[in-house]
């Protein structure tokens, strides 16, 4: 399957018109970082500190491992450890930058644009897309850059279409995208004692969110290669959301740390999460699915008719929640890489989808639907063709 530009000339003033291409997928690698642990080995390190509503819940996020960059992830969190890593972060990104070059075959002089996609860089200044030239030597020192960051869960959808925009001037070039969360080393540390939202007071519920940080969210890096033509999956058309309701912007924040509020006012800086995030990830979600399946130029009409459904994995919950309303079955086929990566690796943000994308299972010829949503508050979904014969990465 390919997707190539075409040059249109239109009447408005004899220019010609280029329509877009849809960035073919040529590559995927996923890297993560050597430690890991189980859910029961975190409650087992948390001792009593939980309530027994509150250990329940975590067992029940739908994770039964996650993986860190810290050596110490544990002790970090319930013994007020310094933290160790294991891998910094912008390595791990260059690993999985290496990796997808390595495996493609391509060679690095054809890469024309690289995106560096984050909501938890190894540092504010310089970016993650400016650490992965440095990183990776072999990267053309012509090529463009952009950064794609703190857009959290979302990113995926912005990255295509950005690839889009570059490969409809540039169809001989090639975009190399990288996706890198580590946000363990940013979790809170427990040290009290801590409760389920039920049984804490409005005020009180902070630290049940600090808690909950500490188990849903994991480190993991991603990267793709995405060109005009070839043999792989062909994604696009892609539709987005961003803040149907202003007030939205406020249902997930990091307050501390920038310019407004510069100074950090505690171990770690503050990530507020609101009650309503479930019911407006889900209204993102199926709104932006609705709008991008209205579309006369996207062959699917309904979530159901897709061969593979895969959705960011905020939690079980929220999985079990979207299924439900795409009326979908949670055990389908369909579904399984999202539950599958929930399970293996946690809430990722930015790389759940490419992690999905990268699974090791293939993919029956026909359209897919992929569905990414988070904080700002923003989401985007997008079509991937599968070529006849199916694909597996």
């Amino acid at each position: 399957m390919t997707s190539t530009a075409k040059l249109l000339h239109h009447s408005d003033g004899g220019r010609p018109v280029t329509n877009p291409v849809n960035p073919v997928l040529r590559t995927i690698v996923a890297e993560l970082p050597g430690p890991s642990w189980t859910t029961d080995e975190l409650l087992e390190a948390a001792g009593d500190r939980f309530s027994d509503a509150l250990r329940d819940m975590l067992s029940r996020l739908g994770i039964d491992r996650r993986y860190s960059v810290l050596a110490n992830y544990p002790a970090v969190l319930f013994a007020g450890a310094d933290p160790e890593l294991a891998v910094p972060a912008s390595s791990l990104a260059a690993r999985a930058v290496r990796a997808c070059i390595d495996k493609s075959g391509v060679r690095p002089e054809d890469i024309g644009l690289v995106l560096g996609v984050s909501s938890s860089p190894a540092r504010l200044l310089p970016s993650l897309v400016c650490d992965l030239f440095v990183r990776v030597p072999e990267l053309p020192r012509s090529a463009m850059n952009l950064s794609i960051e703190y857009m959290g869960c979302s990113a995926i959808a912005k990255a295509v279409d950005c690839a889009r925009w570059f490969l409809t001037t540039h169809p001989d070039q090639l975009v190399l995208v990288c996706f890198m969360e580590a946000i363990t080393p940013l979790s809170p540390p427990l040290p009290g004692r801590y409760a389920h939202f039920s049984e804490v007071s409005p005020a009180q519920r902070q630290s049940t969110v600090d808690a909950m940080h500490g188990f849903l969210f994991a480190d993991a890096a991603v990267a793709m290669i995405l060109g005009a033509d070839g043999s792989g999956p062909v994604f696009g058309p892609v539709e987005h959301c961003t803040n149907a309701h202003p007030e939205d912007a406020e249902l997930g924040t990091v307050p501390d740390g920038g310019s407004d509020v510069p100074v950090v006012t505690g171990p770690r800086r503050v990530y507020t999460l609101s009650p309503d995030v479930t019911a407006r990830g889900t209204f993102y979600a199926t709104h932006t699915v609705e709008r991008l399946l209205a579309r006369p130029d996207v062959p699917l009409r309904e979530p159901r008719g897709a061969t593979a459904l895969l959705m960011h994995t905020g939690s079980r919950r929220i999985l079990d929640g979207l299924c439900d309303q795409f009326h979908v079955r949670t055990d389908s086929p369909a579904a399984a890489s999202s539950y599958r990566i929930l399970r293996d690796y946690g809430n990722t943000l930015g790389c759940s989808v490419p992690l999905m994308l990268a699974d090791s299972v293939r993919r029956p010829a026909g359209h897919a639907l992929l569905v990414a949503f988070g904080l700002s508050f923003s989401s985007g979904a997008f079509i991937m063709d599968v070529p006849e014969g199916g694909w597996m990465p």
